[in-house]
């Protein structure tokens, strides 16, 4: 056997595994242009894989991909084979959260400085170009974040987030 077919083959079995991951047929899967992505911490550890479906799939595979678990735009899938480990599972878990804070941004059309309508990790603040009000953290799902970004949408209010953090 050839690299070409090794090649190949790979291609073939990634596919498959993707496709009954997604709960789809090998048919479905190639109706739809997807992307990959690795979820992982800031530190780099890899705890799973996210597949965004480019636009114009198909009514029906949508429909299938609505029942399965969403990280933001990220269908989340779990590769079959791997055995069970709870702690594992927590650890995912626990990583699958993030703090974000009120940030301080530095208007320099006013000469002020003022609170961001967008709440951010210490490392999404200071690429806003601004830092995080002390005091004001609080953990909340990465799913909350902007995809590909570490700030939420603008106005968003954590749930049971007291005004008392201002």
């Amino acid at each position: 056997m050839n690299s070409r077919h090794l090649e190949d083959e790979y291609d073939r079995e990634e596919a498959e595994a993707i496709a009954a991951a997604l709960d789809l047929t090998h048919d479905e899967l190639n109706e739809i242009e997807y992307v990959i992505h690795e979820i992982a911490n800031d530190d780099g550890l890899v705890y799973g894989y996210g597949v965004e479906v480019k636009e114009g799939a198909p009514q029906h595979v949508l429909d299938k991909l609505a029942r399965l678990p969403r990280r933001g735009n990220l269908v989340l899938i779990h590769l079959h084979g791997y055995a069970y480990d709870a702690d594992q599972e927590q650890m995912e878990i626990e990583m699958a959260r993030t703090t974000v804070y009120k940030v301080k941004l530095y208007n320099v059309a006013t000469d002020e400085v003022v609170i961001s309508r967008r709440m951010a990790t210490n490392e999404g603040a200071i690429k806003m170009g601004g830092w995080t009000v002390e005091g004001t953290g609080v953990v909340v799902d990465l799913a909350d974040l902007e995809p590909g970004e570490e700030w939420t949408a603008r106005d968003f209010v954590p749930a049971g987030y007291e005004g008392a953090h201002d």
